[in-house]
């Protein structure tokens, strides 16, 4: 069993010379953007297939289409608007197989959004005008942020997700 350092040990002290060092930053200082956040902004103004190809979200995609890869292969691929950056942070993007008169989705559709800064997925496809909430599940609850563009997505959804108060 490995000696256990106490708390009044040097070699704790430079972890809380760091750690206070933190503290006393600004918080825009503290948590500076990482390499690949920034590469994934990059993808605002692009398409959903060119957002799915980047690597923070090939990988949580994929786990997330959970037998239903035709049907997200087919979401990327279909018209809609170019992926946009919300609030900084979140990279949204949706598509629309059947567009209803008025704008949004009617009956085939998938929205993707994920978080820049934590890499957080949500992805939901529209089947015959039902939702199927692949990530997270119909339980899970949508960030506040995604209220708006999902509302452009498919405003007039029976059972919309439910999104956190802002």
């Amino acid at each position: 069993m490995p000696p256990r350092a106490f708390a009044g040990a040097p070699a704790a002290f430079p972890r809380r010379r760091a750690l206070l060092a933190l503290a006393v930053l600004p918080a825009g200082q503290a948590r500076a953007a990482s390499p690949e956040a920034a590469r994934l902004r990059q993808a605002a103004g692009g398409t959903l297939a060119q957002l799915a190809a980047q690597p923070a979200v090939a990988a949580p995609l994929r786990g997330a289409a959970r037998g239903r890869q035709q049907k997200v292969y087919d979401g990327l691929h279909a018209p809609g608007p170019p992926v946009a950056l919300w609030e900084g942070r979140w990279l949204v993007g949706w598509s629309c197989a059947d567009p209803a008169p008025g704008g949004g989705c009617r009956e085939r559709g998938l929205f993707l959004a994920i978080d820049a800064e934590t890499e957080r997925l949500f992805l939901m496809l529209l089947v015959d005008g039902v939702p199927d909430f692949l990530a997270p599940a119909r339980t899970g609850r949508w960030p506040a942020a995604l209220a708006a563009p999902f509302a452009e997505f498919a405003a007039d959804l029976a059972h919309p997700p439910v999104f956190d108060q802002p």
